[in-house]
């Protein structure tokens, strides 16, 4: 009987992943509010930052290439 071994998903490069693409998007976030003059909530663009980054990150684990957000991520985490 052949077992199938499945590989261990990384949850340290996850979140180092997840909170390069976070921070990512909260600086263009607030970049964006600060030239709206400040009408949004920023709590929405915070919330709509993890929105983005969680599956963002998943996928570029998934995909299993290296890439610049690799060497961004090591650098800042």
């Amino acid at each position: 009987m052949s077992h199938k071994k499945t590989k261990k998903f990384p949850i340290a490069k996850f979140l180092k992943i997840f909170f390069t693409y976070f921070t990512l998007f909260i600086v263009l976030s607030g970049i964006i509010d600060y030239y709206a003059d400040m009408v949004f909530n920023f709590l929405y663009f915070v919330l709509f930052s993890v929105l983005l980054a969680l599956p963002m990150a998943y996928l570029h684990i998934k995909k299993g290439k290296k890439d610049h957000i690799d060497e961004v991520a090591n650098e800042l985490f």
